[in-house]
């Protein structure tokens, strides 16, 4: 049976810059096959990949016995015996049993949630409360709490393929 990960994103954070990435893709087709301006598209190629990482890859990941939080491509991972509380002060905020803390820049601070209440984060802490609620115990281990640190380049390879691959399927292509 698979796992199950519930994936935590606020809908503005992605929208707007995938919509930044697909225009800036756009152009950057523009550019490397009818004015032919390969270094330009390449540059829009990586605007594209910047706001991709920003908007969809930026994201809380849970499971029952995990959470997860992703930035720009780098990805801490922590049990749930580690973590203390879930909380939205100003921004999503995993307190560690050991004062650290993980934030999410998907879920960080802004002026508009200042004046609005933040109704996603309230929306993020709830479920992710629930699940640290319903995660199974953990003895308990003193020390420092084991954050899992790694550089997702899996993903990366796959965003490079699919923003430069046809890029340069178009560039190697003649008019």
């Amino acid at each position: 049976m698979a796992e199950q990960v519930a994936v935590l994103r606020r809908p503005a954070y992605v929208w707007l810059p995938l919509t930044g990435a697909i225009v800036a893709h756009a152009f950057a087709f523009v550019l490397m096959g009818p004015v032919d301006e390969p270094a330009g598209a390449l540059m829009l190629g990586g605007l594209a990949l910047f706001f991709w990482a920003l908007g969809w890859d930026s994201a809380v990941r849970s499971t029952a016995d995990r959470v997860s939080v992703t930035h720009f491509l780098v990805t801490s991972t922590v049990a749930w015996g580690d973590v203390l509380h879930v909380a939205a002060n100003g921004c999503l905020h995993i307190a560690l049993r050991d004062g650290r803390s993980l934030t999410s820049v998907g879920f960080g601070s802004s002026l508009v949630g200042t004046f609005t209440g933040y109704p996603t984060h309230r929306r993020a802490v709830q479920l992710l409360e629930e699940t640290h609620r319903a995660a199974p115990e953990t003895r308990q281990v003193r020390g420092p709490a084991q954050i899992d640190t790694r550089f997702e380049w899996r993903r990366l390879l796959g965003a490079l393929a699919t923003v430069y691959g046809p890029l340069l399927i178009v560039w190697a292509l003649p008019l």
